[in-house]
């Protein structure tokens, strides 16, 4: 299938606003190159007749025509190097699957904008997540994504652990990345917290979504907390935290705010 690349030219702080909106869109056709002089290019494929997402609209792209999916998707794959994702933890980034046993290393074969783990959001999240959990804790991922977070969570000793999202390859990736690193994780498809069963709860409910999205089902997690449980919410630019801050304050205590470049992540329990 042929592609139509459009290139931009953006700020460190233009890419990391769009790379964590595209992972919330599930637009997943683009990839982010930095450049020799320290620049940064955004590279995005689009198919023959396919309009450009609405939050991509704003910007000046130049069109360099048409081109084969394969190439774009080589070049994608050789940028992409195992990182620290959080003290202790490195990621493998893999071209197909094999077992990785090691408790502090993370495989993942990886989508192009469904999040490696590369975000400020992410890096935050899985932080929380691993300096708070304890072995034999209950996790529930809320919007998983690749699975990053629910494999931290079994790796570091949770006694069970339920991946949550709307998105069916989401899913399907979180399957992957629990086989690859051979953890136990449930998952369902959900629109937020529609498949939770009324009884059920958790010592640590985690979630990384832009704030628009948080705000929708946030105060309804105090239902499936344990007495002392802990919600970790990451996904919050800077500029939302107020508002998200203003909506909680009633029902949760901020314990804990922790922050990278323009992203910020809290820790709450219940008041």
């Amino acid at each position: 299938m042929k592609y139509r690349h459009l290139v931009a030219f953006l700020s460190e702080e233009e890419c990391e606003l769009i790379e964590g909106i595209s992972w919330n869109e599930g637009f997943s056709d683009l990839y982010f190159e930095k450049l020799v002089d320290s620049g940064n290019a955004l590279h995005v494929f689009l198919e023959e007749g396919e309009e450009l997402p609405v939050f991509l609209k704003g910007i000046e792209f130049s069109d360099l025509g048409f081109s084969e999916q394969k190439d774009w998707f080589e070049k994608w794959k050789e940028s992409l190097i195992p990182f620290e994702i959080c003290d202790g933890i490195e990621v493998i980034p893999l071209e197909e699957e094999e077992k990785i046993i090691d408790s502090n290393k993370i495989g993942i074969i990886p989508g192009m904008a469904f999040g490696t783990g590369l975000h400020e959001s992410t890096k935050l999240a899985a932080s929380l997540l691993s300096e708070l959990i304890q072995r034999g804790s209950k996790v529930l991922d809320v919007g998983c994504g690749t699975g990053i977070l629910s494999v931290i969570a079994a790796k570091r000793g949770a006694s069970s652990v339920l991946a949550l999202d709307v998105d069916q390859h989401s899913i399907e990736k979180t399957v992957e990345i629990g086989r690859i690193n051979h953890v136990s994780i449930e998952t369902r498809l959900s629109d937020f917290l529609s498949a939770l069963k009324p009884e059920e709860r958790f010592d640590i409910i985690v979630s990384n979504m832009i704030v628009e999205l948080l705000k929708q089902f946030v105060l309804d997690l105090r239902g499936f907390l344990l007495r002392d449980g802990r919600v970790i919410l990451s996904g919050i630019y800077k500029d939302k935290y107020q508002e998200l801050k203003s909506l909680v304050e009633k029902d949760f205590l901020i314990e804990r705010i922790k922050e990278d470049g323009d992203w910020k992540a809290v820790v709450l329990r219940r008041k």
